[in-house]
């Protein structure tokens, strides 16, 4: 009798050996890898719901540091030559609260005061596209104006958005201050409560993330202004109504990658075939594409010294999600935030050999 059925009692079949009914390797490494997905999946969910809760701080956090990353470099020259931190760090604020609020108050008005040329020019649009292709087609003019008044009830929406928006900038001021004057002190203590290796590889990827944020910004800023002239320019050579207008309107959208340039220039288009057909409209087709180009291929990389550590496809999924969680302030601040935590992660894994993600 086999050593395995010895004292079973007559008749009984034999149990099989429990190695003979274990699981293949692939379905224990794939049940493996499926269950710390699972708990990543459920940890993500929740400090997603966790953001969306705090949005108005979170999202202030995260433009005060914008802002101070923007500011650190004239902040840091004033100081090496004497100044007090605490007066060049306010007069960079300053500055900042009067260019934002200017350029905000400025652009603001000129397109509220063109607003309704634009919504008809856009209506003769959807009108022209309807009688081309015989169909009833919404009208485009309600997507930058609406019609009619708002009553009390109306109002209150709109207002307690503007003193959210009031608050947030006051927070993001005031905290961009606070990391000009004490970010070098908050640093280090965060660094105190790490040690060796870890604590040199916090500050290597703080470092890089930081220094990726201020050239993102001040890169983005310039090559949205290089967008706004260029276009701006070559609809007034060519004769298109609300010429000014659109060029504003490139530069504010600039501001969310991809995304935002991509609109502004389909407005644009839009406009050219309502007021003089479907050649002009080609022409500014042409002249949105090109100077685009130039910006992203061109300026882009030479503000920038280097391009943005994360492609294109990368830039759209984050243009999307800050989005969807966070409205218009996550589809401004999501692109820097993973150009950011990429730059971290790159000098990170570059100090130990660009050792894989998988592998350790």
């Amino acid at each position: 009798m086999p050593p395995a059925d010895r004292g079973l009692p007559s008749g009984a079949v034999p149990r099989p050996d429990l190695d003979d009914r274990a699981a293949p390797a692939w379905l224990v490494r794939a049940a493996a890898v499926g269950g710390r997905l699972l708990v990543l999946a459920v940890l993500v969910w929740l400090l997603a719901g966790f953001a969306v809760k705090l949005t108005l701080v979170l999202v202030a956090v995260l433009t005060g540091l914008l802002l101070a990353g923007v500011a650190a470099p004239a902040v840091g020259w004033a100081s090496r030559r004497g100044v007090p931190r605490w007066v060049s760090a306010g007069a960079a604020v300053l500055l900042l609260l009067v260019v934002l609020v200017g350029a905000g108050l400025g652009l603001a008005a000129r397109i509220a005061s063109q607003l309704p040329q634009l919504r008809d020019a856009l209506d003769r649009v959807s009108t022209q596209l309807s009688e081309r292709f015989g169909t009833s087609m919404p009208s485009l003019g309600d997507v930058v104006g609406g019609q009619g008044g708002a009553g009390v009830t109306e109002l209150i929406g709109p207002a307690r958005t503007l003193l959210e928006v009031a608050l947030g900038v006051f927070l993001a001021l005031a905290l961009a201050f606070l990391f000009l004057t004490s970010g070098p002190g908050m640093w280090r203590w965060l660094l105190g409560k790490f040690g060796g290796t870890v604590r040199e590889d916090v500050d290597a990827g703080g470092r890089a993330a930081w220094g990726t944020v201020g050239a993102y910004v001040r890169g983005l800023t310039l090559v949205a202004l290089f967008d706004a002239v260029g276009i701006g320019l070559g609809l007034l050579l060519l004769g298109v109504p609300l010429a000014l207008t659109l060029a504003a309107l490139q530069f504010v959208a600039s501001y969310i990658p991809t995304i935002g340039a991509f609109l502004a220039g389909a407005v644009a288009v839009l406009v050219a075939y309502g007021a003089s057909g479907l050649g002009t409209a080609a022409l500014v087709l042409g002249l949105v594409v090109l100077v685009q180009q130039i910006g992203n291929d061109v300026v882009e990389p030479y503000v920038m010294k280097n391009r943005l550590p994360i492609n294109a496809a990368v830039v759209l999924i984050a243009v999307t999600a800050g989005g969807l969680l966070w409205g218009l302030a996550g589809a401004l601040l999501f692109v820097p935030l993973v150009a950011a935590v990429s730059a971290a992660g790159h000098e990170v894994w570059t100090r130990h050999g660009s050792r894989p993600i998988a592998g350790g």
